[in-house]
């Protein structure tokens, strides 16, 4: 049983540079921040995005084998973040048993440049596309590798692999006191609908969204944590 706390939520900012002044726009939630970015696109010459994800805590019952687990810690820029968020609930780095990536983009993983503690992902991630963009962070920590398309990771914490945004993204299923929570990354998003109509839009990974969302359906849960939008019951 799990207390799952979302440490720090995911937001977006998106912002515009014109006449040497930046402008970032006061809107910062998903999915309405993504529409509105996509709009700036089409008014200003110079636009960009800056997103972070939901970093999840996990604090399981040790006397029941159960981990203390930070779930996508970030960027590099949360590093510091993370751990006052751990602070501000009494936790320290010692009181945390490892790092779980539903994938390794950076946005996910840089973060664990100031978590010297082992990072669980999946064998899929390692020697992908953005693989050189984290290999250096993450080939400093003991790496936990999973293998295969699902398992247990730990007494109530359960994982699929979940393709579609990544080779190697997981959903990780924690049983909580209201049944089970699902952290799904980033294969759900910039909006829920289409995951709720279950009518991927199409694509070459559309196939691969359409399993893994399955995959997710299939552990029943009551919540939904994906990368980059506010929880929901699906």
């Amino acid at each position: 049983m799990y207390a799952v706390d979302i440490l720090i939520p995911t937001a977006r900012f998106a912002f515009s540079v014109e006449n040497a002044e930046v402008r970032v726009l006061a809107e910062h939630r998903s999915p309405e921040a993504y529409a509105a970015y996509r709009r700036l696109r089409d008014e200003r010459p110079v636009v960009g995005m800056t997103t972070f994800p939901n970093t999840v805590l996990l604090r399981g019952d040790r006397s029941r084998g159960e981990p203390t687990v930070v779930v996508d810690p970030g960027l590099q820029l949360q590093n510091e973040p993370v751990l006052k968020a751990l602070a501000a609930r009494g936790l320290g780095l010692d009181d945390v048993d490892f790092v779980a990536l539903t994938h390794a983009h950076d946005d996910h993983a840089c973060a664990c440049v100031d978590l010297p503690l082992p990072v669980v992902l999946h064998e899929a991630e390692i020697g992908a596309a953005h693989w050189p963009v984290v290999e250096g962070i993450l080939k400093a920590r003991e790496l936990r590798v999973l293998e295969g398309e699902e398992g247990e990771l730990a007494p109530g914490l359960r994982w699929a692999l979940t393709p579609g945004h990544t080779p190697g993204g997981v959903t990780f299923a924690a049983c909580d006191e209201a049944g089970v929570t699902v952290l799904c990354g980033d294969i759900v998003g910039p909006s829920r609908d289409a995951f709720e109509a279950m009518v991927p839009e199409p694509g070459p990974d559309a196939d691969d969204l359409l399993v893994s969302w399955r995959r997710v359906r299939a552990f029943a849960p009551h919540r939904v944590i994906a990368g980059h939008l506010p929880s929901f019951e699906p």
